[in-house]
């Protein structure tokens, strides 16, 4: 039967074996944010102009927000048709 591998260490108090998964964790590194002003920018959020911004809307095409409702039953213009 073999024996469990250990990384070895060397501390200040002479060499340690290191189990696997009790290391140390290393922190995350910090993000660093842009400022404007007193505010941070959150990366890949610019600050738009409203003249680029209408420019931007404008180059979208339209579409509609509400679906068209049938005028099954009706008129157009709400004239009714003789009979």
């Amino acid at each position: 039967m073999a024996g469990q591998r250990f990384n070895v260490e060397r501390t200040p108090a002479g060499q340690q074996l290191v189990i696997p998964g009790t290391e140390k964790p290393r922190p995350a590194p910090k993000a660093r944010y842009a400022k404007d002003g007193s505010q941070l920018v959150i990366p890949g959020a610019e600050q738009v102009s409203p003249k680029t911004h209408l420019t931007r809307l404008f180059q979208k095409p339209l579409r509609p927000r509400v679906g068209q409702r049938g005028l099954a039953g009706t008129s157009l213009f709400g004239k009714e048709h003789p009979k």
